[in-house]
C-alpha cells in the first residue's frame, strides 16, 4: 500500500509498511503444520484402535445343552 506525503514539494509514494512475504506467512504455516501433525496422530491412534475381524473367536460349539 502506497501513500503520499501531503505539504511537501515532492509528491513522492512512501510505502506505509514494508512486510516480507515470509515474516507474515510464518505463524500460519507452523500452525497448519502442528494442526496437520495433530490430526494424523489422531487418525493413527483411532485405526490402532478399531479390533480386528481375525481378532473376534465365535462362541464354541461344545456348550450346547442337551435336554433329555
Amino acid at each position: 500500500m502506497e501513500t503520499k506525503k501531503i505539504g511537501t514539494n515532492k509528491a513522492e509514494a512512501v510505502k506505509a509498511n514494508e512486510h516480507n512475504v515470509i515474516e507474515v506467512m510464518k505463524p500460519f504455516v507452523t500452525f497448519g503444520v502442528k494442526a496437520l501433525g495433530l490430526l494424523a496422530t489422531t487418525l493413527v491412534h483411532i485405526v490402532k484402535n478399531i479390533p480386528k475381524p481375525d481378532s473376534h473367536k465365535p462362541a464354541s460349539k461344545n456348550d450346547r445343552i442337551i435336554k433329555i
